[in-house]
């Protein structure tokens, strides 16, 4: 499971026993990420030469897996992320629901790699998720918008997904449902 569990971490004045990452260097990762998919992407949109993009396709791929099923500290992204922000003081969320917003940037990296890799398709579609993809970047990176959290908590709300036993912070205090526990 992604993150870590800190004895005796409180958030925002309530207990967190759920495991947590440093909102700061997911931000960070999210803003690599996004440095390297807009150069990829503009190659493919200006010139239809989409030998980067099919490099950062599987970069992307590499790292969400790694992410989602290893966890944070098995990924070069989040390590270089963690060495840019490692003296600005952190900022905890819950794990759960950045490995959700992961899963799915896993899930658009796996369908580009078929794309790319198995079809060969080169053209609108493939810049139409890349353009999402960079989008959730973007938004995460900019304003700490993570749009694969509010899925996951619109999701919880149409009990398509388990509701948590505790709520997990969220940043600045963002998300959706409120337990009494937390």
């Amino acid at each position: 499971m992604p993150g870590k569990i800190i004895p005796e971490l409180s958030i925002n004045g309530k207990p967190a026993p759920y495991p947590v990452l440093n909102e700061r260097a997911v931000r960070a990762g999210a803003g690599i990420m996004f440095v390297m998919g807009s150069i990829a992407f503009a190659l493919a949109l200006l010139s239809q030469d989409f030998r980067a993009l099919k490099i950062v396709v599987v970069i992307f791929f590499i790292d969400f897996f790694t992410k989602v099923i290893l966890g944070p500290k098995f990924s070069i992204i989040s390590h270089i992320s963690n060495l840019i922000v490692r003296k600005q003081k952190p900022e905890f969320v819950g794990a759960i629901q950045k490995r959700f917003a992961w899963s799915i940037g896993l899930t658009m990296a796996s369908l580009m790699i078929v794309l790319l890799y198995v079809f060969e398709v080169r053209g609108p579609i493939n810049l139409a998720v890349c353009l999402m993809c960079l989008t959730f970047m973007w938004l995460e990176t900019s304003f700490g918008i993570c749009i694969g959290c509010k899925i996951y908590y619109g999701l919880i709300r149409l009990k398509l997904i388990k509701e948590p036993e505790i709520a997990p912070a969220c940043p600045g205090g963002a998300c959706p449902i409120n337990k009494s526990s937390n």
